[in-house]
């Protein structure tokens, strides 16, 4: 089983695209001004925001597990780009002309996202190929 599995996430640079689309998803995401009707929104009792960021880096992590699984330290180098992504877009998002301001919560969540993600991603492959 573990073969398989191994050699399909080898093959070809489709996850490496899609990883590439999907961090330029989330860098317009992060960086395009807000609308002008755009309310904050809540769910129970964590700001939605909280909860866009987290979901965003959680998904993200795992594509580019799958994008350097040919490499060394697949998981590090993949928390690794995932923090730094948020990071610089967080520390962009300190430009006036983004429209955006800068929020520490945020980078929480975008970590918490991106551990969560490698984790469950390591947790449910290491599982899933064992003979």
């Amino acid at each position: 089983m573990q073969m398989p599995i191994q050699r399909w996430l080898q093959e070809g640079n489709y996850f490496k695209i899609l990883a590439g689309v999907a961090t330029l998803v989330v860098v317009y995401l992060s960086l395009k001004p807000p609308g002008p009707d755009e309310q904050p929104w809540n769910l129970f009792f964590i700001r939605g925001d909280l909860i866009l960021h987290f979901t965003c880096y959680f998904g993200l992590s795992i594509l580019y597990v799958f994008a350097f699984f040919k490499h060394r330290a697949t998981y590090k180098k993949a928390l690794i780009s995932s923090v730094l992504v948020g990071t610089l877009l967080e520390l962009l998002q300190l430009i006036p002309s983004f429209q955006r301001y800068f929020d520490y919560q945020d980078l929480i969540a975008n970590f918490l996202g991106a551990a969560i993600g490698i984790f469950s991603f390591w947790f449910l492959f290491r599982y899933s190929t064992e003979e």
